[in-house]
């Protein structure tokens, strides 16, 4: 009887302890692109444009400049961080900022660099806009700014794509192709190891 009385009182505290866990949160850390830069130099082999409504014409390369220059951050800024947060992960925006300044602003964890270079072209421009694809690499440089220093450069790629003349259809190919390749981090896992996994948990005895 004795063996059986301790072997209870064993499972009972074992129950306890069990109903005493407490799962905790993976702390998340946030991230901000800071700067966005193009590198224009494509070959133009690798530019294949076509002109008129039924594209039969050779049409005249995109010029996408001649030396590296920095792009528009506010909208590359908000397309970083949208694709971030919309996978969970925290992206501070600070084109979002109106009061930048004030005190008030969150300071992310890690700052992100941007080189964003042109890949291959394959478009048709016409009186009605623009479609076709475009393919891009991006390579980026992950800043923490605990350690004041860049902890990771990695480049990723994306495509963008429209099927029908549209306006504005070059940035919307461009901006389709910079988001697939920030998505791209958060898939080659580059994302995670420094802001950590979103939904994550922990268990503390």
């Amino acid at each position: 009887m004795n063996i059986i009385h301790y072997a209870l009182v064993g499972i009972g505290l074992c129950i306890s302890s069990a109903g005493n866990a407490q799962v905790v949160a993976t702390s998340i850390k946030s991230a901000q692109l800071s700067k966005i830069v193009i590198n224009p130099d494509i070959p133009k082999a690798n530019q294949h444009v076509k002109s008129g409504s039924i594209c039969l014409w050779a049409g005249s390369p995109i010029n996408f400049g001649s030396q590296e220059r920095t792009l528009n951050y506010e909208r590359f800024d908000r397309l970083f961080s949208t694709a971030l947060n919309a996978h969970g992960f925290k992206a501070i925006a600070k084109s979002a900022d109106m009061f930048e300044g004030e005190g008030n602003s969150a300071k992310p964890d890690f700052l992100v660099g941007a080189t964003l270079r042109p890949q291959t072209v394959n478009v048709c421009d016409s009186i009605g806009g623009l479609k076709g694809a475009i393919a891009i690499s991006v390579e980026w440089q992950i800043y923490d700014r605990s350690k004041q220093q860049v902890v990771e450069t990695v480049t990723t790629e994306g495509t963008g794509q429209s099927l029908k003349f549209q306006a504005s259809g070059l940035n919307l190919i461009i901006d389709q192709a910079f988001s697939a390749a920030a998505v791209a981090l958060i898939s080659q896992g580059v994302i995670q190891k420094y802001l950590g996994t979103p939904g994550s948990s922990s268990v503390i005895q």
